[in-house]
């Protein structure tokens, strides 16, 4: 074959339209075979084509939703799950009661919503309708005996009547811890519940008086306790247990706590003179922080043997009963930073439930010594004390009350249930 410099234009020419005859062939016979296998190849589905189509940009676009935005724990709750079709849930109305003594107003504690019904919801905590009666005691006397006009004295009878109506009625005495885990927790506790406060130093009231109900229905009770001159006060006879043979006021007591039948509360150091307005933190801390301290050097960190336990870190006492009554803000918060967790005033406004404590707002011109205890800002440092003297008047309405508070839990149940799992429960 000649090199293509040697050809002729001629020869080239001809040379181009020969390839050109033969790619025209190729074109000819290559189109037919598309007829061919056009011929057997189905015809496509447009509709399924565009459907797939679709499905795969879709799924191939990025979700433009934003991630979620965290919300400060004092916010409005936001769902926590997607929202379905429907109202979104509502919280119910408090449980309200309207045979209350005139001017009381329950108060809540607990602001979180989704906190309370937690706690609410949980099958292992306290029952719906479940109260506690705190009820305040002082002296005991023995039957036919005058009473004081000031209406802190019952007699044997008087107590007896008390604790066996009481019974009759589902009642149970707690202690200060238990009742310390219920308003704070909602933990379980007797549904029906009783709190007893022992005021000013009576060992012989204790002793004599209700150490045999603790006994035969294993109960607890608190005593109030003034520091004052505790340190040179001899023992204390009782009459019924000559047995008993202490020497100091310390000795007898430290050992009576060894029964496990009682609890020791702070009633001040000082204990004669009320907090009030004038009050200074001096003052306060004396009769709050000293006080909480010395009964833990006597009760609470001691062993069984008497003696002191090294680094003790008792959370007792647990409660400040107000001497006289008298508190203020200010002596909330010192009682808050003293390590207090409840604080009792002498106010009978009634009984207590779960974030439900009855206050008043305003001063009752019927009632000179009862000082309103909303200003103070604080519902668990000011919580109310029935009389022993009329106690056993108002077992039937605290009754009331719990079934009352126990029907209501019922009717909202469902409710309630919505709210938790929609803004409350996390995945």
């Amino acid at each position: 074959m000649l090199p293509i410099t040697s050809l002729t234009n001629k020869s080239l020419t001809r040379l181009c339209i020969i390839s050109a005859s033969l790619l025209a062939m190729g074109l000819l016979m290559l189109l037919s075979g598309c007829q061919v296998v056009d011929a057997l190849r189905p015809t496509p589905d447009v509709t399924e084509f565009f459907a797939g189509a679709l499905l795969t940009a879709t799924n191939a676009v990025p979700s433009t939703t934003p991630s979620p935005t965290p919300v400060p724990a004092t916010a409005t709750p936001v769902p926590s799950q997607t929202p379905t079709l429907g109202p979104t849930p509502q919280l119910p109305a408090p449980f309200a009661y309207d045979k209350l003594e005139v001017g009381s107003i329950p108060q809540e504690y607990i602001s979180d919503p989704c906190e309370v019904l937690a706690a609410k919801l949980n099958p292992e905590n306290a029952l719906p309708g479940t109260v506690v009666m705190p009820i305040m005691f002082h002296s005991v006397t023995e039957n036919g005996t005058p009473l004081e006009a000031d209406g802190t004295q019952i007699n044997n009878s008087m107590l007896s009547d008390l604790i066996t109506q009481a019974r009759n009625l589902g009642f149970e005495a707690i202690s200060m811890q238990q009742m310390v885990d219920f308003m704070e927790k909602n933990a379980r506790i007797p549904q029906r519940s009783i709190l007893f406060i022992i005021d000013d130093r009576r060992p012989g009231v204790y002793r004599t008086n209700f150490f045999p109900y603790l006994v035969d229905y294993n109960w607890h009770v608190s005593l109030a306790w003034p520091i004052g001159d505790t340190d040179i006060k001899a023992a204390s006879p009782i009459n019924d247990h000559p047995e008993d043979q202490f020497t100091t006021l310390w000795e007898q007591m430290e050992s009576y706590y060894q029964d496990g039948y009682f609890d020791v509360q702070s009633h001040g150091f000082i204990h004669n003179i009320p907090t009030n307005v004038d009050s200074t933190d001096e003052f306060l801390l004396h009769e709050m922080a000293d006080s909480r301290t010395e009964l833990q050097k006597h009760f609470y960190c001691k062993d069984a043997q008497g003696q002191p336990i090294p680094n003790c870190q008792s959370t007792q006492p647990l409660a400040y009963i107000w001497p006289g009554g008298g508190f203020t803000p200010r002596g909330a918060e010192v009682a808050r930073q003293s390590g207090y967790h409840l604080g009792f005033t002498t106010h009978p406004r009634g009984p207590v439930l779960f974030n439900w404590v009855p206050l008043a707002a305003e001063k009752d011109p019927n009632r000179q010594y009862w000082m309103p205890e909303i200003p103070v800002g604080d519902p668990l440092m000011t919580l109310p004390r029935y009389w022993s003297l009329d106690a056993i008047s108002h077992l039937a309405e605290v009754t009331a009350i719990s079934e009352a508070a126990a029907a209501y839990e019922a009717s909202t149940l469902e409710a309630n249930q919505a709210y938790y799992k929609y803004f409350c429960q996390q995945e």
